[in-house]
């Protein structure tokens, strides 16, 4: 027994989405099967699938052994969050859920690491072809408004692809793998039509209507002309408002932007297409950006340090709190040290009681090394 898809179907069809092409396959030959359709056609890549060549694309995929997604946690001072599979508009849930994960819930996540005292920055660990356009630009909006609040960085580890890309490119700064896949930073829509279907069933299907406009793109005919045109409008002005948001947020022209033809950048040439900065190991991206947040926490100027120039940096600054002398017997208090920021720490010690004794404070000076001096 087929499942009630109907929601599912009224958002995938007639309406622009924000998918990676190979994706997109995949996405419409599970629908489709779901759906009993007995062909996919993708005319522009000469691709022509059957019932059976729907099954092998979906098997394919779903046998690539896809990493579950992760629970929000916080390291180091920063929150992770984890933004993975098809982006929907209204998921319902703060964590991605059954291969899908929600605008909605990365806003709401966004919300309550900026309200969090513990965090000093959001990480976007992004694994993600894209999806609904529905929502995505005001998840992109939002996200480039909190940056101001606190950094907000996106890994791309290892595919933000066309929503996935717009809501990287709305971050701080973009941290890529070698085998990372960004970019594809275009519009698509699918049709589906049930004609040839019903025809050969013998079933004769009516639509009465008012409003000339009304059943445009209907499933139970084949797309017209003009319909198809009113639609590939449609899509043009959401590339072009896609483009205006990119090169807003990231600095590139819009003539950059669009001169990328939706294509997809691997590892270092999305460095070169300006749309990531810095290529590192995933394993390496916390270290990155906690490095870099400490430099910031100091006052002092940010140097451009590599990435494995900022992860011994931090691996240097959390050990040498968890192992000195006076954190034996203290090994919370040094964990909760070790994840927060030179100003953070200060504010901890200003709290301890006024007739705490100079030996006492000097035995905490450890958890901030070189930051408090005694004349």
């Amino acid at each position: 027994m087929r499942r009630n898809l109907s929601h599912i179907i009224a958002a995938a069809f007639n309406e622009p989405l924000l998918l990676e092409p190979a994706y997109a396959r995949v996405f419409f030959c599970a629908l489709g099967r779901e759906m009993g359709a007995a062909s996919l056609s993708v005319p522009q890549q000469q691709v022509q699938l059957d019932a059976p060549g729907m099954l092998a694309e979906t098997d394919e995929y779903m046998a690539g052994g896809k990493r579950p997604a992760r629970v929000y946690r916080v390291v180091n001072g920063i929150a992770v969050l984890p933004v993975t599979g098809t982006l929907v508009h209204r998921l319902g849930g703060m964590r991605p859920f059954s291969g899908m994960t929600g605008y909605d819930g990365i806003v709401a996540c966004l919300q309550q690491a900026m309200a969090d005292t513990q965090v000093r920055g959001v990480l976007l660990d992004i694994d993600s072809p894209g999806g609904q356009a529905t929502g995505a630009f005001d998840c992109a909006d939002m996200i480039y408004r909190l940056r101001q609040l606190k950094p907000v960085w996106a890994l791309c580890n290892d595919t933000a692809c066309s929503a996935a890309m717009l809501l990287a490119s709305a971050c701080s700064r973009r941290l890529v793998t070698q085998t990372s896949r960004i970019g594809s930073i275009g519009v698509m829509m699918g049709h589906v039509s049930y004609a040839g279907h019903l025809a050969q069933a013998g079933v004769d299907i009516t639509l009465i209507y008012a409003g000339s406009h009304k059943v445009d793109g209907n499933q139970f005919e084949s797309l017209p002309a003009k319909v198809r045109q009113d639609m590939q409008q449609r899509i043009d002005a959401a590339r072009r408002m896609f483009a205006e948001k990119v090169a807003m947020y990231t600095g590139l022209s819009v003539d950059a932007v669009m001169g990328t033809e939706a294509a997809v950048f691997e590892g270092q040439s999305g460095i070169e297409a300006g749309l990531a900065d810095e290529l590192i190991n995933a394993s390496d991206a916390i270290s990155v950006m906690a490095a870099t947040l400490n430099t910031h926490d100091t006052g002092g100027t940010m140097p451009q340090l590599t990435a494995t120039e900022a992860v011994a940096q931090e691996n240097q600054r959390v050990m040498g709190i968890l192992t000195c002398q006076e954190a034996k017997g203290r090994e919370q208090l040094a964990m909760m040290l070790a994840g927060q920021g030179t100003r953070q720490k200060a504010a901890f010690i200003r709290q301890l009681k006024e007739q705490a004794t100079r030996q006492n404070l000097s035995s905490l000076s450890c958890f901030a090394p070189g930051r408090l001096s005694w004349g």
